[in-house]
């Protein structure tokens, strides 16, 4: 049975957070009625502090394992930081292994609204090079972005930068109006609202050819972390590079997706799994104009396509996995 559950972040009355905790109990009824004694650690939000008193109260009572939840951001609690107890501690949702679960991927498939944008193959209102948004300022959000203003180019492509103090650097003419199923999206962080159930403001989406990707962190892999940025060009059908130390290949690979890194050799010969090299290939694209944007776009449409079946196949691979439960039973 849970005997202890240590959730520090959110709070029950959003939707997002709902939606973990439905996931989760799915996930772990056999260990509701068993015969164990399982504690259940949930990472968001997971400070020092807090893991100072759950090493307390692990100390001071009787169980039998640990269960680590990450589903709403990437993992904080290490299984290593519990090696003291010599004791089972599995990870579930993004910790590697085999109770590893994309819950990201599933929220989107439910939850972004695509009927508002019409005709995603649409490509005549295609006008603009690229859109780049990025409303935490991360380091590597920043860094892009300072090299995108060095070349010029924040005024020929679709840019935006939030502020840690309210006041955003950059917005953009129009943009989507504040979720509500999340924390912290309204305005008045980082001077940008955020809506992970939307694609952002239609006239925005329809007049960009290739969408550029600041994931929460830099290196995916190492993270073993996406967010519903990754997967919006994907079901908005839109060829689209990551930013980051390989071009987000290796993630997007093993799960089946293909990647566009190889498919600009016709006006660059740069390498696009190489961070460096995406602002100044931004502005080799940039240059090409309109009739380059929206016949390149008809070209990779089997790509499109391909991608965009294979996040509905994925998200199905996700479900299965919340089905079948953890796999941790001793």
């Amino acid at each position: 049975m849970i005997v202890k559950t240590f959730d520090q972040g959110w709070g029950q009355i959003w939707p997002w957070k709902q939606f973990e905790i439905r996931t989760v109990d799915t996930m772990l009824q056999n260990l509701q009625t068993d015969l164990s004694a399982t504690v259940v650690i949930n990472s968001v939000w997971y400070s020092q502090e807090a893991h100072q008193q759950t090493m307390s109260w692990l100390r001071s009572n009787n169980w039998d394992q640990i269960v680590l939840v990450a589903m709403l951001d990437a993992a904080i609690p290490k299984i290593e930081w519990f090696e003291e107890f010599d004791r089972p501690v599995f990870g579930l949702g993004y910790y590697p292994g085999i109770n590893a679960l994309d819950l990201c991927a599933i929220f989107v498939a439910e939850n972004l609204d695509l009927a508002a944008y019409g005709d995603l193959s649409d490509c005549s209102g295609i006008d603009t090079a690229f859109m780049c948004l990025n409303r935490k300022p991360h380091w590597h959000r920043r860094q892009l972005y300072e090299r995108l203003d060095d070349m010029g180019l924040l005024s020929r492509g679709l840019i935006s930068m939030g502020s840690n103090d309210g006041k955003a650097q950059r917005t953009l003419l129009v943009d989507c109006d504040a979720d509500i199923v999340s924390p912290n999206s309204d305005v008045s962080h980082y001077g940008i609202p955020n809506n992970v159930c939307s694609l952002g403001h239609l006239d925005n989406w329809r007049r960009h050819f290739l969408n550029v990707v600041t994931e929460t962190f830099f290196d995916i892999n190492t993270n073993f972390f996406v967010s519903e940025k990754i997967y919006k060009p994907i079901v908005g059908e839109k060829p689209f590079l990551v930013y980051d130390p390989d071009g987000g290949s290796q993630w997007l690979q093993t799960r089946g997706f293909e990647t566009y890194t190889e498919d600009f050799k016709d006006i660059s010969d740069l390498d696009l799994r190489v961070p460096e090299n995406l602002a100044p290939f931004l502005r080799a694209l940039c240059d090409q104009g309109v009739l380059y944007w929206r016949a390149k776009y008809l070209a990779l449409r089997p790509k499109i396509l391909h991608n965009k079946h294979r996040f509905r196949d994925y998200v199905q691979e996700q479900r299965l996995i919340v089905q079948r439960g953890i796999q941790c039973l001793i």
